[in-house]
């Protein structure tokens, strides 16, 4: 059974308070002073590490995903070099010293592994704080959603981890972080409708559009502002245009629920969209 560290408590006694900043370029603090990590190859191991949650990564595999070609013959002795040049910047010799082991960066039968809480990074508290936000507006406490999300995205400095982007082991994770990212922006307008602030929703939405054009979700959540603010010939407009989108890039028309939308509005189906403004996008149900 794999032993999670995601949750284990941060101990003075036993590891320095740390935080590791992988929504963007790596930043690594220790009692809020940053640490020098060193080059770029030691920035992409301790991404690699981290990523397993206190799991051990195995020698073979940390050799096979430091490097994007074939590792070279002396992949194994540098990855030892990083691993101990690491050691004595998050765990200086002294503290190892004091203790009579080290407890943050150790050495397994099955490989090496990072021992912090999970909490330590702000990938996952930014992944906490929107799972809190969908709670939160499920319980119709807008106001307060609203305030965790707006905490979680300013958690954001750039691409996610940004220093392993070319490296195919961070690829999925890059992936559902930047995907995260874009569905808390769009939980964001949601409230913004559920609040009433519809002119703010319009804006936010159509610049999430213009990033992302062939997102339905956003598109949904534009037509659904530009109705409730008294603009249904504008909503049609806007439905129209992402149905020419859809054609000529990916060959489809939109889907069921923005179908149902333009229905609804096309028909005045009051009673339909009489609670059109409480709806919430599929993605974040």
């Amino acid at each position: 059974m794999k032993t999670s560290y995601a949750s284990a408590p941060v101990s003075g006694s036993l590891r320095p308070a740390f935080s590791f900043d992988l929504l963007g370029p790596l930043v690594v603090r220790s009692y809020g002073m940053a640490l020098d990590v060193g080059p770029p190859k030691r920035r992409v191991l301790l991404i690699r590490l981290l990523l397993e949650q206190g799991q051990a990564v195995p020698l073979d595999v940390l050799c096979e995903d430091l490097w994007t070609t074939r590792p070279p013959r002396g992949a194994v002795s540098s990855v030892h070099a990083h691993i101990s040049r690491l050691r004595d910047v998050l765990e200086p010799e002294r503290d190892r010293a004091r203790r009579g082991h080290g407890g943050v960066l150790v050495r397994e039968s099955l490989g090496y592994a990072l021992r912090v809480p999970g909490e330590t990074q702000d990938a996952v508290r930014f992944e906490q704080a929107l799972s809190r936000a969908r709670r939160l507006l499920d319980q119709r406490r807008t106001g307060q959603a609203r305030q965790e999300l707006d905490a979680a995205l300013a958690l954001w400095r750039g691409t996610a981890l940004a220093d392993a982007v070319n490296h195919p082991f961070a690829a999925h994770v890059s992936t559902r972080l930047e995907e995260a990212r874009l569905m808390a922006w769009e939980l964001r307008v949601t409230i913004l409708v559920r609040e009433g602030n519809l002119e703010e929703a319009v804006l936010a939405a159509e610049e999430l559009i213009t990033r992302n054009p062939l997102r339905e979700v956003t598109w949904e959540l534009l037509i659904q502002a530009l109705y409730l603010s008294g603009r249904p010939a504008e909503a049609l407009q806007r439905f129209a245009r992402l149905r020419g989108l859809l054609s000529e890039e990916l060959g489809m028309d939109p889907g069921r629920r923005l179908s149902r939308l333009q229905t609804a509005i096309l028909r005045q189906d009051d009673t339909w969209l009489r609670n059109l403004g409480s709806r919430t996008p599929a993605h974040v149900d």
